[in-house]
């Protein structure tokens, strides 16, 4: 039923997509039903009627949570359709923005539907006509509150200088549309030619749209020429969307800003891309796909959010696309800028609703972030709008126009800007919780109709170990340990990182795993190894990650015949003097976790927040999956030799999160012996975290997909774990 609703939905919504072809439209429409089929298989797991207005809570908490993940996984996810854009002219809830982004107006949407729903279902419990009378009241006016409180959130006002700001929409004419080559020169003289009408009243800050020209004006000089001249004639600092060539052969997509005096003096790319418009994903498998490309470039992105200086003003430039993400948008507001310009062309999409719909994304982002967006198409619809979502100028469609306002700077912060999406996260934990419970009870159900072991009972948990013997390595001779450290812009952590697990014992090596460090990590992982035997190092080209870099080190851990591997983080977050209980854990177990969260362990310099996420992740795990552990997502880890050849031989195949979590849980449904001992993790005082949204989106799936496989249709049993010391 969610599919066939989800069908129909998408179907009718991206029917502007069907300008090129059903190899366009119908996979996206079918891709995004099956999140809505999604919806649909676990909304029964989290509805109790015993507990109605608790199930309605959790309902919207479902649905925000799994349109959380549709919008980041996969290939950078799909935002398009969300329910929270339905109230962009809804004053009442769009307040809930600033603290929750759009995803607390899908939430408000989904809990006042569910909230009526329950106000017209006949209750069970009601024994007379009063009772059901006074339940209905109880939910109607519930659902009243929730979509009337909200207006009482102030969304900050932007009180800042006022910036003159000219949108020129130079337009693209339907009669070529379909000519790539022939509008490429023709836009691009529309825009020259209607930029110099501003000759008589210079704005502070001109804008052209994303594709105003299709080639970079610094290496084609008759262009570059034209379009400086029309700039120069103006006098003032221009915006202009133009394709750049990459050194990869590719291209970037970029926003340009020159100065009053034709010159180029910023540029921004393009960082999301269009999969399969913009660029092929996994190129290998869906190479095929170029053909239905229609001759359009193969871009490269951006790696870095960057703001433009104009006049003492920070100005955000996200192109197209990207507004779409919330989370990436914010950024630009979060690193300082006090205006939004989206530079966009949706002239593809001829006249249909896309162009209407791109400039709902904006009037949300608005909201969110609490800044005047200034919206560029190149052919329609341009628009300004106000942080309070209010569109108070547009545009035409396919018409040349110059659409300008006095547009107000803002320096606050909303709490969606300090915290991105904090809010569909909760929602997953919470809505992730409830479905646990709900499958884990069917499955219960289920085994006491076949006779089967009751719930909770996870066969081959628990080590086969005769009673009063331990298992050993080797028969307790000092095991030969290889400590693995990738790293990725680590130099200045990496001295003291190598010579603390060197420092563990005589029998520990160190095998740094480096990706192409640009800040020099791998340069001075080689020094070090030079003078001390112990220490290896593995060059890779590239950012492959860091369960690619692991499997790596694992890899030539067996080759070289060390006993036990370690796993361990490059960024001094995991504590050198831990590692000794790490190495001794091997001695009794056959995985030993660093955990945080037993007895002895913990976190510093974490927020709450940042704790309560990552426990809210274990117990996830921990309780889908059932495993015997405090702390799955744990890099702190050693492994017998045995254990990791079964793993490798199976095959490992997520990221970040999930790789962790899938090492554990294919030890313990393999019979092996999982233990614990307490580390204390402190947050890394150098570098970036390389976990993002997409990896934990994935984590996520992963593991209601396993627990889904493993419990609803293959039971719980497991094979026997090897004898010990067989490590």
């Amino acid at each position: 039923m969610g599919f066939a609703a989800g069908f129909v939905y998408y179907a009718l919504l991206l029917n502007w997509l069907t300008v090129f072809g059903v190899i366009a439209w119908l996979p996206l429409v079918v891709s995004q039903a099956l999140y809505a089929a999604l919806f649909g298989a676990l909304a029964p797991m989290v509805v109790r009627r015993a507990h109605p207005a608790r199930s309605c809570v959790a309902l919207a908490a479902l649905w925000t949570g799994i349109d959380w993940v549709r919008a980041v996984w996969p290939i950078g996810g799909f935002t398009w359709g969300g329910l929270g854009y339905t109230q962009h002219g809804n004053g009442l809830l769009l307040p809930i923005a600033t603290l929750t982004g759009v995803w607390g107006v899908t939430f408000a949407v989904v809990l006042v539907n569910a909230l009526l729903l329950e106000a017209v279902v006949p209750a069970r419990a009601a024994a007379d006509g009063t009772r059901r009378g006074h339940r209905r009241a109880a939910f109607v006016a519930g659902a009243l509150l929730v979509a009337v409180l909200p207006a009482v959130i102030p969304i900050p006002r932007a009180t800042g200088r006022r910036l003159d700001i000219a949108v020129v929409q130079g337009n693209v004419p339907t009669s070529i549309t379909a000519d790539r080559l022939l509008q490429s020169d023709v836009v691009a003289a529309n825009h020259i030619r209607l930029n110099r009408s501003l000759r008589g009243d210079p704005p502070d800050l001109a804008v052209w749209p994303e594709n105003a020209l299709s080639d970079d004006p610094a290496r084609d000089p008759v262009l570059g020429a034209a379009v400086a001249s029309s700039i120069r004639a103006v006098g003032a600092p221009t915006i202009v969307g133009a394709i750049s060539p990459a050194a990869d052969g590719r291209y970037y997509n970029q926003a340009l800003l020159y100065a009053p005096d034709g010159r180029i003096v910023g540029r921004y790319t393009k960082i999301h891309l269009v999969p399969f418009g913009e660029y092929i994903p996994y190129p290998s498998v869906l190479g095929w796909t170029q053909r239905y490309r229609r001759g359009l470039p193969t871009l490269s992105p951006g790696n870095r959010v960057k703001l433009f200086r104009v006049d003492g003003t920070l100005v955000g430039t996200p192109i197209c696309f990207e507004n779409t993400f919330p989370d990436l948008f914010r950024r630009f507001v979060a690193d300082g800028a006090s205006v939004m310009v989206v530079t966009t062309n949706d002239s593809s999409y001829l006249r249909s609703e896309a162009s209407r719909e791109h400039v709902i994304m904006s009037q949300l982002r608005a909201v969110e972030t609490a800044r005047w967006i200034v919206q560029a198409a190149i052919s329609g619809e341009s628009a300004i709008v106000s942080p309070h979502g209010q569109v108070v100028a547009h545009s035409a469609l396919f018409v040349p126009a110059i659409l300008r306002a006095d547009v107000p700077t803002g320096s606050a912060k909303t709490l969606y800007v300090r915290l991105g999406d904090w809010f569909p996260l909760l929602c997953l934990v919470f809505a992730g919780w409830l479905a646990a419970r709900g499958i884990a009870a069917r499955v219960g159900e289920r085994r006491a109709r076949r006779g089967g072991p009751p719930p909770g009972e996870y066969r081959g948990a628990a080590s086969q170990v005769p009673d009063g013997a331990e298992p050993t390595i080797a028969g307790g001779a000092e095991p030969r340990v290889l400590v693995v450290l990738p790293t990725y812009d680590e130099r200045a952590t990496i001295v003291r990182a190598v010579r603390g697990a060197l420092d563990a014992g005589p029998s520990v090596h160190v095998l740094v795993v480096d990706d192409a460090s640009p800040d020099g990590t791998g340069a001075a992982a080689d020094e070090l190894a030079r003078a001390e035997p112990r220490i290896r190092v593995l060059h890779r080209e590239g950012k492959r990650g860091l369960a690619s870099a692991y499997l790596a080190g694992f890899s030539a851990g067996l080759r070289d015949g060390f006993d036990v591997v370690v796993e361990m983080d490059a960024d001094l977050s995991h504590r050198a003097e831990d590692l000794p209980a790490i190495i001794d854990g091997a001695r009794r177990h056959d995985l030993t976790i660093g955990s945080r969260y037993i007895p002895g362990g913990g976190v510093s310099n974490w927020s709450r927040f940042r704790v309560a996420l990552s426990r809210g992740g274990n117990l996830y795990a921990r309780t889908l999956l059932g495993l015997p552990v405090t702390d799955a997502t744990s890099g702190f880890r050693s492994y017998r030799r045995r254990l990791l050849e079964d793993l490798l031989a199976a095959g490992i195949h997520s990221q970040g999160y999930g790789f962790q979590i899938e090492l554990v849980y294919r030890a313990v449904r393999s019979g092996y012996d999982v233990g614990e001992v307490p580390i204390t993790f402190r947050e890394r005082s150098h570098g970036h975290s390389k976990i993002s949204r997409a990896i934990v989106a994935e984590a996520l799936w992963d593991v209601a997909r396993w627990a889904a496989r493993d419990r609803l249709l293959k039971g719980s049993g497991s094979r026997r774990r090897p004898a010990p010391n067989s490590a």
